[in-house]
């Protein structure tokens, strides 16, 4: 009798740890993970806009990753994601006749949510002078900027970024002086003058590089047609194949990346192009290191606009990125509810969009995702319902 209680109580204890073993693992294996990839611009945002989310989802894991919008457009295709991210439209991409993603993408019926805009902001290094206060170089809120872009000097932005000198250059180096506010001091305007511009580029261009699209692709100038550029300065920005008149730098098609070598080589004359996102989250860093942001005139009359995504996206330019969600409508982990009705719609998400630098869509964007007040419908039959160029936009039609 005692050895059959012993050996029942010795079943019972090692019973109780097995038991908590597999209530465990069943709980655990009850619990959505939702992955999320591509790019590196588009990360923080779903990073920190996930942690909201999960404190009233319990049921759910988030996990988020880099790699590029070219990644996350691939990853997404082949099924390896819930959520590929892209700061860019991936109409192009998709369609390339060197790839198979056309067929993937109509496979998987594959939707493109855009969830918010960002702009995209000129960045450069001043040149050592004693005369050129904080307010000159980094000035959201004022008209006081030193350097902008304007309907004048856009074409000479452009070259200046191919690394061709075509008819405004006349094979002269570019410099800052080229894009010098009219109401700064001459003693300025002759440092500037001296020193030569060094822009930073995307390797691979448009066709990598989501921020590379919206700095060359996207953008609507008033008073500015694209194609007065030549077309080898236009392939420049497309394929990446940047002319040699001048220094380049290329890099990666991340903002981090682009930014690293940028403040590492800390030249006077560097110019690199990065999105408001990326400066509202290193602003502090930004004013640390006595960097300037361009500003953007609508004519030589007019003030200076700040960089501000509001003023990129209301105003003069569509120099703005899509932030782009894609995913399958036919495997729902979770993802689809997550992007519909959180990120786009939640009245908790738009004060985090703007406070990381971010535009939220307006009810005619969210509408243009839409068929039939329904947005669970895939890129190609909405392409379908679309006429001209918006045929060819997966995602939020600018408007």
């Amino acid at each position: 009798m005692k050895r059959w209680l012993k050996n029942t109580l010795i079943s019972v204890a090692c019973l109780i740890p097995l038991g908590f073993v597999v209530g465990f693992s069943t709980n655990w294996s009850n619990k959505t993970t939702i992955t999320s990839v591509g790019s590196s611009g588009v990360k923080p945002f779903v990073e920190e806009l996930s942690k909201e989310y999960l404190k009233d989802h319990k049921s759910i894991d988030i996990t988020v990753d880099a790699g590029g919008s070219g990644f996350g457009i691939d990853q997404v295709a082949d099924g390896f994601t819930n959520i590929g991210n892209a700061s860019k439209n991936p109409f192009d991409s998709v369609n390339d006749e060197k790839n198979e993603l056309k067929q993937k993408w109509t496979d998987r019926n594959i939707k493109t949510y855009t969830v918010a805009w960002e702009a995209i902001c000129l960045v450069y290094i001043p040149p050592k002078n004693s005369s050129i206060t904080d307010d000159m170089l980094f000035s959201p809120d004022n008209n006081s900027s030193m350097l902008s872009v304007s309907p004048d000097t856009i074409k000479k932005l452009y070259q200046a970024f191919s690394g061709f000198s075509d008819d405004d250059y006349q094979n002269s180096y570019p410099t800052l002086g080229d894009f010098a506010s009219s109401y700064i001091d001459p003693s300025i305007k002759t440092a500037l003058s001296n020193t030569r511009m060094i822009p930073y580029v995307r390797t691979g261009g448009s066709l990598t590089s989501g921020t590379a699209a919206s700095f060359y692709e996207y953008f609507r100038f008033q008073s500015f047609d694209s194609k007065t550029l030549s077309d080898r300065t236009q392939n420049a920005f497309k394929v990446g194949n940047y002319g040699s008149n001048w220094k380049l730098v290329q890099t990666d098609e991340a903002n981090s990346r682009a930014w690293d070598m940028f403040s590492k080589s800390n030249t006077p004359g560097s110019v690199v192009y990065l999105s408001s996102g990326f400066i509202a989250q290193n602003e502090d860093l930004i004013r640390k290191n006595h960097y300037g942001i361009f500003g953007y005139k609508k004519d030589s009359t007019t003030p200076t606009y700040s960089y501000t995504v509001d003023n990129m996206q209301n105003s003069l330019y569509n120099w703005c990125r899509p932030l782009n969600l894609m995913t399958s409508l036919d495997n729902d982990e979770g993802q689809i509810a997550f992007i519909q009705d959180y990120l786009l719609n939640d009245d908790k998400t738009k004060e985090i969009w703007k406070t990381m630098g971010a535009a939220v869509l307006s009810e005619q964007q969210k509408n243009s995702m839409k068929l039939n007040d329904n947005y669970a419908i895939s890129d190609y039959e909405l392409m379908k319902s679309r006429s001209g160029d918006n045929a060819k936009v997966f995602g939020a039609i600018y408007a």
